[in-house]
């Protein structure tokens, strides 16, 4: 396949990289693909390769868009499922880390080294899915030099499986996908309310029958297809079967994942972004704006000066006012002042009823985190230690489930929520003492002292009549 224009540079170039072969399309800024799709001998089968293979390509071919979006077929991506009582209303960043320890369970790739992007798909049976995708750090600062290298910026780097919208009718508000990939088949089913997707390992040797049970579980739609790239396999028939190695089909996939990734259309996807971008277009728009408003300081400048004359004589006159506005001001602020003061005084008094209590409520915390944990037992979690250093108290154990050690954390947030101890996240690592699967994990859970940061307002007596 052929790529045309190259002489002119594109605002938007879309790599999709394989593990031999490179496809290219170009588009401009509304997410519209210019030319042809272009083919390049050349791949890459790690992340920690797609810097040196990202080089080769933008010598392979023209000059390249000022936005580059890369489509990495080996960028290890997967479906994430936690309790959803543990990430309601959990800030992005605390998110993040939560299934970045779920990851590390399941991939071994420690959390602290690896840059992560996810996509919330549904929340059903009390469980929440996340579609997530990781690179590692360093392979990530590697990428990002040599695209800078090339003149250009990145714009993210993703997994190309589980499109948000459908081929067929990218407009339908309810359809299902199968997409063969080379090392698993993701299959997907969106409704108005919600998205469900699997992902089946052709290692499994029933995944055909798991394939079978989840396409009943999903209900009926009038738009289905298959996708296939390089991957023949006997599926289930769907409405429509497109290829990757069909150039039309091609094309049209370039095209949504275009208006996808340009103009941030449909929902789920998991993409690596940098953590800050400078659009040309709002720098443009921004510098246009300021000319203008210098232009109208220049007018109102005259304008001032025309009236400085009259706003003088007026100044004048105002000039005791002011003066008697001041004074009435210095009085209000005394007056504010002296009821601080006595307020203050007041809450001094009030403070020292409730001293006794505040550290009779300190000196139990040792019991009441040795009763909480004594009421959490499980079979599956054995508490090792307990130590305290400084203003923090350290339980390190091991379990036989990575989820344990979240449950842990969650429950003692709930019973131990009032005495001034915040609770991060469970440090879980990998034992690896199991043949042929993970586990066990130890944990540290770490309890950080807040302080006193107050006394709890003492109850007001009523006096008996």
């Amino acid at each position: 396949m052929k790529f045309s224009n190259i002489n002119k540079r594109p605002p938007h170039t879309l790599l999709f990289v394989t593990e031999s072969l490179t496809f290219r399309a170009d588009a401009d800024r509304k997410g519209i693909l210019q030319g042809e799709v272009e083919t390049i001998e050349q791949g890459s089968k790690t992340a920690a390769h797609l810097a040196k293979a990202f080089a080769k390509i933008a010598d392979s071919t023209g000059l390249l868009g000022r936005t580059v979006w890369i489509l990495f077929m080996r960028l290890p991506a997967f479906l994430i499922s936690v309790p959803t009582m543990q990430v309601r209303d959990v800030e992005p960043a605390l998110l993040a880390q939560a299934l970045q320890f779920e990851a590390e369970g399941i991939t071994g790739m420690s959390a602290l080294e690896t840059k992560v992007a996810f996509g919330f798909l549904q929340a059903e049976n009390e469980m929440s899915d996340y579609w997530f995708a990781q690179i590692e750090q360093l392979a990530w600062d590697d990428l990002q030099k040599a695209v800078k290298q090339r003149k250009c910026q990145l714009g993210g780097v993703l997994n190309p499986g589980a499109l948000p919208l459908a081929l067929s009718d990218p407009d339908a508000d309810e359809w299902l996908r199968l997409e063969a990939w080379s090392n698993q088949l993701i299959a997907l089913h969106r409704s108005e309310s919600r998205v469900s997707l699997q992902v089946f390992s052709y290692d499994s040797p029933h995944w055909r029958s798991e394939l079978e049970q989840w396409l009943g579980d999903q209900d009926a739609v009038k738009v289905s297809e298959t996708l296939l790239n390089n991957r023949i396999e006997m599926l289930p028939p769907t409405g429509r079967v497109l290829s990757l190695h069909n150039e039309s089909d091609m094309t049209a996939w370039f095209g949504l994942w275009a208006e996808c990734l340009i103009r941030r259309r449909g929902e789920g996807a998991a993409v690596l972004r940098p953590v800050s971008q400078v659009n040309m277009d709002v720098v443009w728009m921004a510098g246009s704006g300021i000319a203008a408003l210098l232009l109208c300081g220049l007018h109102a400048g005259w304008f001032v000066h025309q009236q400085s004359y009259f706003e003088s004589e007026t100044q004048r006159l105002t000039r005791v006012e002011k003066e008697m506005v001041a004074l009435r001001k210095q009085i209000t602020e005394s007056s504010e002042q002296k009821d601080k003061l006595e307020k203050r005084f007041s809450q001094s008094n009030a403070d020292a009823d409730s001293v006794p209590g505040t550290i009779r409520k300190l000196q139990q915390r040792p019991a009441l985190l040795l009763r909480a944990l004594a009421e959490m037992r499980d079979e599956r979690l054995i508490i090792e230690t307990l130590s305290s250093q400084g203003d923090e108290v350290a339980i390190e154990g091991v379990i036989l489930d990575p989820h344990i050690g979240n449950q842990l954390a969650g429950a003692l947030g709930e019973s131990l929520g009032d005495l001034n101890w915040k609770l991060d996240l469970p440090a879980k690592k990998n034992m690896a003492l199991f043949d042929g699967e993970p586990g066990p994990w130890s944990f540290t859970l770490k309890l950080a002292d807040q302080g006193m940061p107050g006394f709890a307002q003492p109850e007001v007596k009523k006096s008996k009549t």
